[in-house]
């Protein structure tokens, strides 16, 4: 058969690696890591633009290369199903997919208590002083801060384009243009707290063979021989527990302006079919 390539995305520090190393236990399938197909559609779209292609607008040649650069990617990689883990849910990248995908649009979109994500980045800072959020807040200048560290950080964290704020943005407009009917939202709390149920809606939505999943002893994600290095964001973002699936706890406590601003950011809760 030919290989199906569906496609994962959604909020950072909601799973994503959790869920690609359950569903890779499955010797059909190979979920990826964080993908830079997305970014190399979006480098060779804007090729268009140059001058070079405008003078000789060659574009049925160039639509050759496009459509088949996410299939010719996978290539070689030995599954039948390849679960891209991207961010294929912002409106650019998803109009990407649709027009250059080799089969149908499947999408998971992993999503989370908006407050919970900030805890979660804000346990990283706490423990890895290197890590970008902290790297950012240093380099601000105190004395045109009217707001305490921590509340500093959660605006970083939240900031405009920044990971939160994309797949916050790209939601609402997938809500917005009605491009959910492909689309299986799974929230972070049903995955972690039953993920036998969880897994297999999502098997079923992907419509991957049937397998006896595992969820404690789990391993590290490692794809075709590679592992994450989290050395270049000097925290270990990717690490999962092993042991067994549970909660992480963190407690933070965020002031009342900080809570304010960002609880009830959940809005495709109230839009679920």
């Amino acid at each position: 058969m030919h290989k199906k390539i569906y496609t994962l995305s959604g909020f950072p520090r909601s799973g994503n690696t959790l869920l690609a190393s359950i569903l890779n236990q499955n010797p059909l399938v190979q979920t990826t890591g964080h993908s830079i197909i997305p970014e190399m559609l979006y480098v060779l779209e804007n090729v268009k633009k140059s001058p070079v292609y405008l003078t000789f607008p060659d574009s049925k040649s160039y639509n050759n290369v496009m459509k088949n650069i996410i299939s010719n990617y996978y290539k070689d990689w030995k599954a039948d199903y390849i679960i891209e883990r991207g961010d294929w849910f912002t409106p650019f990248n998803f109009n990407m997919f649709k027009k250059y995908a080799p089969n149908e649009i499947k999408t998971v979109i992993l999503v989370r208590n908006i407050i919970d994500i900030i805890k979660s980045y804000l346990k990283l800072c706490e423990n890895n002083p290197l890590f970008y959020i902290n790297l950012q807040y240093n380099s601000l200048d105190k004395t045109e801060l009217y707001t305490d560290e921590i509340e500093t950080k959660c605006d970083l964290i939240m900031k405009k384009n920044d990971y939160v704020d994309t797949a916050l943005y790209s939601i609402k407009w997938l809500i917005e243009n009605n491009h959910l009917s492909n689309m299986y939202i799974v929230e972070y709390e049903n995955l972690v707290n039953n993920p036998k149920e969880t897994v297999q809606l999502i098997c079923e939505f992907y419509g991957l063979p049937a397998f006896e999943y595992k969820f404690t002893d789990l391993q590290q994600l490692e794809v075709n021989g590679l592992v994450y290095n989290d050395k270049y964001l000097q925290a270990p973002v990717h690490t999962i527990r092993t042991d067994k699936i549970k909660k992480k706890r963190n407690k933070i406590t965020l002031s009342p302006r900080v809570m304010n601003k960002y609880s009830n950011l959940e809005f495709w809760r109230t839009n679920e079919r």
